[in-house]
């Protein structure tokens, strides 16, 4: 059954990657009233959507019943001071990183305000995104905004102390998967498989492993004992894996991570705060 929520207006400030992805999702599930917004002339003849793109923030958000924020952090204050006269009754959906729900409330008094973290897999109409709503938005319009995210991909409704977290676990996460893919596929060099072949077949055993895990729904450890046979060749692999602490890294490195995110937010998000006192 086709959602009533499909002739929704809806406007892309930033069409960048994520916006990019955002309105092509939109428009693979079939919303059809879009427009989006970049800040140059030479973004807006490379990108190539049967989309209205304009330069113009405010004449965007006019007549749009839903607005996503897709700029950078130190991008967000300017334009949300530009557009916020136009914001009132509207709900803002905001993809820029590290910041808060409550920041953007104290720019614009009432505003209805989801924070998302989607991630770089949304470009394929696939994003793990978490979601989170402000203090002024309604279960209906959370919904709505779970609607959308839903249509790109996966998404979960979380609480906002945990934003921080997403955004370095699965907000980065392609990254630490594509660094994984790339060394399984020197692995396979290595070992004198062809590149084409290497590639391809690194590919498919990520692929083919996260639907196993899906499909199976045992944990990670059960399905890895399947593939390992005493004295066979998994296991002397895993020991290796093992002796140079491959899980412990990827742990430090996420945790550095958020690390990262909590100072980035702490930093952007201190200002207005400071400033209001």
């Amino acid at each position: 059954m086709e959602s009533e929520n499909k002739n929704d207006r809806i406007a892309v400030i930033g069409v960048g990657k994520i916006g990019e992805g955002i309105l092509r999702g939109l428009l693979k599930a079939g919303y059809k009233n879009l427009i989006g917004t970049v800040r140059t002339v030479k973004r807006l003849e490379s990108i190539d959507l049967p989309v209205k793109i304009i330069l113009d923030n405010r004449k965007a958000v006019e007549k749009a019943d839903i607005v996503f924020l897709c700029v950078k952090p130190h991008q967000v204050k300017q334009v949300l001071e530009e557009i916020s006269d136009l914001l009132r009754d509207k709900l803002l959906i905001s993809v820029a990183a590290a910041i808060t729900t409550s920041y953007i409330e104290r720019i614009i008094e009432g505003v209805k305000v989801v924070r998302a973290m989607p991630n770089i897999s949304i470009i394929a109409g696939y994003s793990a995104t978490a979601i989170c709503p402000g203090s002024n938005v309604t279960e209906e319009e959370l919904r709505k905004a779970k609607e959308l995210f839903d249509s790109m991909g996966y998404c979960v409704i979380i609480d906002e102390r945990y934003m921080d977290a997403v955004t370095a676990f699965s907000g980065s996460g392609p990254a630490y998967v594509l660094v994984f893919y790339e060394a399984l596929l020197l692995a396979g060099l290595k070992v004198g498989l062809p590149r084409e072949i290497a590639s391809e077949l690194a590919a498919h055993t990520m692929i083919g492993s996260v639907y196993l895990l899906n499909k199976a729904g045992k944990h990670p450890a059960e399905l890895r004992d399947m593939v390992i046979t005493p004295g066979g060749v998994t296991i002397d692999a895993i020991h290796v894996l093992e002796q140079k602490g491959f899980r412990a890294i990827l742990i430090d490195a996420i945790s550095k991570a958020y690390e990262k995110s909590k100072s980035l937010s702490e930093m952007i998000c201190g200002e207005i705060k400071q400033k209001s006192r």
